[in-house]
This record gives C-alpha cells, sequence and structure tokens, in this order.
C-alpha cells in the first residue's frame, strides 16, 4: 500500500491497512525512500522513478515470503499520486492479482495543465532553483504540499479549504513527523510520467475509486484510465478528493466498495 505525494505510512494508510486485516486480509504499508520512517537523504523529495522501483521492491520482497503471504494473490494498492505507481506496476507485472486505487492521479501532463498558470510559473522556477542549488551541494529548497490559498498565505502545491480540512485527517495518530512539504525540484519530472498510457497492458482487474469531485487531481484521467484497462471498474464515491479518507464522509463507502472487489477477485478465504 502506497501513500500520495509527500504521504508516509503513518498519515492515513492505517485506517485502510487495519480494516483489510480485519476482513482476513494481510496488508502491507510502506514509506517512499525519502519520507518517513525510510532514510533516502535529502529528506522529502518525490524521485517518481524511485517511488516506482520501492513499489517494485516491496513486491518482490513480499514474493520472497511464501509462508507469510499468499504470493498468487497480490493486489497493490495506491490513493492520490500513489495511483501513479499502481497503474504503472499493473501495466508491467502480470503476476499481480489485483490493483485498487483510489483518488488516483494517473497522468503528470494533466496535472500540470490542470494548475493555475501563475501557480505552476511559481513551482516550475522554484523546481529549477532547487536542482540548479542540488548541483553544487546547496541545502535543498521546499515548497509546502498544502495550503489554505489565502493571498497572505505561502503558496502551496494544493491549496484550498478543503485541502486543509483533509491535510488535517492525515495527521498521525502517533508521534511521527509529518512535514508539509517537499523538495521543489521534485515536480520538474511530474509531466513526464504518464503511466495511463500504458495500461491497456494490464491483464488483471483494476477497481478506481472515484470521487463525485476532486478539485487535486484531474478526474478526467481516472475516469479514462477507467475505460482504457482491459478489466478496469470505476466506483463513484460522494465526496471530494479528501473526503475518502479515515474522518471524511466517503470513508465507509470507500473501503465497503474496495473489499467488495478483493472478495470478488480473490475469493473470501
Amino acid at each position: 500500500m502506497g501513500h500520495g505525494i509527500g504521504g508516509i505510512k503513518a498519515a492515513g494508510l492505517t485506517p485502510f491497512a487495519t480494516t483489510f486485516t480485519a476482513h482476513g486480509y494481510v496488508a502491507v504499508t510502506f514509506d517512499y525512500l525519502y519520507f518517513g520512517d525510510s532514510e533516502g537523504e535529502p529528506r522529502n523529495m518525490m524521485e517518481i522513478s524511485q517511488e516506482l522501483q520501492d513499489f517494485r521492491d516491496v513486491v518482490a520482497w513480499a514474493r520472497l515470503q511464501p509462508e507469510r503471504f499468499d504470493v498468487d494473490r497480490i493486489v497493490v494498492w495506491g490513493t492520490s499520486f500513489g495511483g501513479m505507481h499502481v497503474t504503472a506496476l499493473l501495466a508491467e507485472d502480470h503476476q499481480l492479482a489485483a490493483g485498487i486505487l483510489q483518488c488516483p492521479c494517473v497522468d503528470g501532463l494533466s496535472a500540470v495543465l490542470q494548475t493555475p498558470f501563475p501557480q505552476s510559473l511559481w513551482l516550475i522556477l522554484t523546481a529549477v532553483q532547487d536542482y540548479t542549488k542540488s548541483l553544487f551541494g546547496g541545502d535543498p529548497v521546499y515548497v509546502r504540499l498544502a495550503g489554505d490559498g489565502m493571498p497572505e498565505s505561502p503558496l502551496a502545491i494544493m491549496t484550498g479549504d478543503e485541502v486543509m480540512r483533509g491535510w488535517k485527517r492525515l495527521d498521525p495518530t502517533e508521534n511521527v513527523p509529518f512535514p508539509n512539504k517537499i523538495t521543489a525540484r521534485s515536480l520538474l519530472g511530474f509531466p513526464f510520467h504518464r503511466p495511463i498510457q500504458h495500461i491497456h497492458r494490464s491483464v488483471k482487474p483494476f477497481l478506481v475509486v472515484l470521487p463525485a469531485w476532486d478539485g487535486q487531481v484531474p478526474l478526467h484521467a481516472a475516469e479514462e484510465v477507467v475505460r482504457l484497462a482491459p478489466l478496469g471498474e470505476g466506483l463513484q464515491v460522494q465526496g471530494g478528493h479528501f473526503d475518502l479518507y479515515f474522518g471524511g464522509p466517503a470513508f465507509e463507502e470507500n473501503v465497503a466498495g474496495q473489499l467488495g472487489f478483493l472478495n470478488r477477485v480473490l475469493g473470501s478465504n
């Protein structure tokens, strides 16, 4: 189970994992290399190709332990930007049993084009500044992940009242640091990662949970990936992007749909 942009396993994944384990499944959450309990440097850098490799490594680790896991029934699960990696995995790894995405980003270019131009320009310039500093050994330049969008507030990648309410839902219950930032250079690769273009190669069941509205990722791209995946299924729930998480009004409907999908494709045993 992989998180979205800047997310850590302690921030919002536990309620999903415990729900799955309560119904007889084994759930594995992990932190990407530069986040949370992982120890990569610099901290809080989103390197998209590395995050996809992290996902591959966790799947490979599970396959080496048939005494702990049913290696023929591995399901990959991703939320928000983690949906980018799950989409790519389903297109390339046909030994997987299925995949689940919720409120997913599946097309980096569409996400960039959805961002207002002044915000995009600021993010690009800051990303170039950070990358240039890194070439000379300078300290990272960070950008906020979540902001309220007010003129007097710092700019951020995701903005609005919905974002700030949703971000608070992700706060870890344990005393775990959850910085509201990523390195600006993380954004430079964004438009070039478009796994939606390869999902037609997938051969396994693929559930995409779609919020009724989504101001953070391109909803039309998530709907399109359902159509393009040979065994794609869409499930719309009432709410916005962050409403699908624990504490949100769509959480129960969301997990009920995911459990129903798992029971159908894996069986109840």
